[in-house]
């Protein structure tokens, strides 16, 4: 029936929505609880381990921005690295893990687990379960499906293009950058006040951390680059929209000057959102190709208008 189509590309759309960044807190998607969480990008925050380990230090006489900047270089010279993290706001949690890599762009093959949110039992049966499987190109981002859609041989991705993505998302113009170490390092040093915590051992590493408050207007000149003054401004509006004032980032870094650790927090209407992704195995492969059998979301809205299938 074209109703049953119909709800099930509302639900895509949302579910997309939901997961486009890890960073926009619209209210205006009416398929999604309000207090969820969107994602790029997409790891859980480590327990502090008790090694005994020396922490690594900057240089001696070396500001923190000067030595970020330094941690900058190394991190982009990895090209890519496994992540795992986690995404709360408000009692809305997701977690992802899987690879990205950022030699040419951001790619990644991720795996969601939308078990802590609202979307899990909504989702299920177009993807057969709360876990969902993500692949981002240079140019889109794929779905996995494996509910209703596709029970009868179908295609098994959705691709959704960079300016779907961005609509969705608010104007970021990569959904990956929440979890992007290099673009991590640079909202740290964009806040200029960024601080030296001191040393602390993470995912049983000895590490160094730095830490920076960045104002709403400051986080809208760290959303990257290439980022348009219409962007911009739709970022900003998002930011109000979503109670979003002022963001705190942390990082920490390792002996190798490579981050170990990115934090993201800030108060939202929803609840507070804490973005946490933790960087494991650097210089892995990362597999993201553009898979041979996807629907477009026109492809689903000829779906829906022909109530074929249900």
């Amino acid at each position: 029936m074209a109703g049953t189509r119909k709800a099930a590309v509302a639900v895509v759309l949302a579910a997309l929505a939901l997961t486009a960044t890890a960073c926009n807190n619209n209210d205006d998607s009416k398929n999604a609880a309000p207090a969820a969480p969107t994602t790029a990008a997409p790891t859980t925050a480590a327990a502090a381990a008790t090694s005994a380990a020396a922490p690594s230090t900057p240089p001696a006489k070396v500001s923190p921005a000067v030595f970020l900047e330094q941690v900058s270089k190394k991190t982009g010279a990895a090209k890519s690295a496994k992540v795992d993290e986690v995404i709360t706001v408000g009692q809305v949690t997701m977690k992802g893990q899987g690879a990205m890599g950022w030699s040419d762009g951001l790619e990644a093959d991720l795996t969601m687990d939308l078990t802590g949110s609202p979307m899990a039992k909504v989702l299920e049966p177009l993807t057969g379960g709360p876990k969902v499987h993500y692949l981002y190109t240079k140019d889109a981002m794929f779905m996995g499906l494996g509910g209703q859609l596709v029970q009868s041989g179908g295609p098994r991705w959705l691709r959704y293009d960079k300016a779907e993505m961005s609509k969705a998302s608010g104007g970021s113009t990569d959904q990956l950058q929440s979890a992007d170490p290099v673009q991590g390092v640079r909202t740290l040093i964009a806040s200029g006040k960024v601080t030296e915590v001191g040393p602390e051992t993470v995912n049983g590493k000895a590490t160094t951390h730095y830490s920076g408050e960045l104002a709403a207007a400051d986080l809208v000149k760290a959303s990257g680059p290439g980022v348009t003054q219409e962007q911009a401004d739709l970022i900003k509006q998002n930011l109000d929209k979503a109670g979003v004032t002022s963001e705190q980032v942390d990082v920490w870094v390792d002996a190798d000057q490579l981050v170990v650790k990115r934090m993201e927090q800030a108060d939202t209407k929803a609840g507070p959102m804490n973005v946490a992704v933790s960087y494991s195995d650097y210089g892995t492969p990362v597999i993201a190709s553009t898979p041979g059998d996807f629907l477009t979301l026109a492809d689903l809205a000829k779906l829906a208008d022909s109530g074929s299938g249900s």
